[in-house]
């Protein structure tokens, strides 16, 4: 069952595209820290929040990252926004290019829904 090129394969596990969290931490995790040189500690988590707080910061709707992240509550994802200083020029951006999509008058009504 080992595969030669590419080291074991991970265990088969009851939900489909799911790695065991072990075999995760045992055959790619340690290894990748190991060959990275870092000389702090960097923990899986840490790349979790990076990597919410870098597409929040990209503008990223927060919903979709709640969906990402797979949190039940958009308050938990909501955290990861203090992480970014211009979130509010981010938001003011958004709202002003949304806003220069509305039709020009009250009869067009190909525009958004408003």
């Amino acid at each position: 069952m080992a595969r030669t090129n590419r080291g074991p394969a991970p265990p088969r596990h009851r939900r489909p595209h799911h790695i065991a969290a072990q075999w995760f931490r045992n055959h790619i995790w340690r290894p990748a820290l190991a060959a990275s040189g870092l000389e702090r500690r960097v923990r899986f988590h840490d790349l979790r929040h990076a990597h919410a707080s870098w597409v929040l910061a990209g503008g990223a709707d927060l919903q979709v990252v709640k969906e990402r992240l797979g949190h039940s509550d958009i308050a938990t994802t909501a955290r990861y926004l203090h992480t970014l200083p211009d979130a509010d020029e981010t938001a003011l951006e958004a709202l002003s290019k949304v806003r220069s999509r509305a039709p020009d008058s009250a009869d067009d009504t190909s525009g958004p829904g408003w």
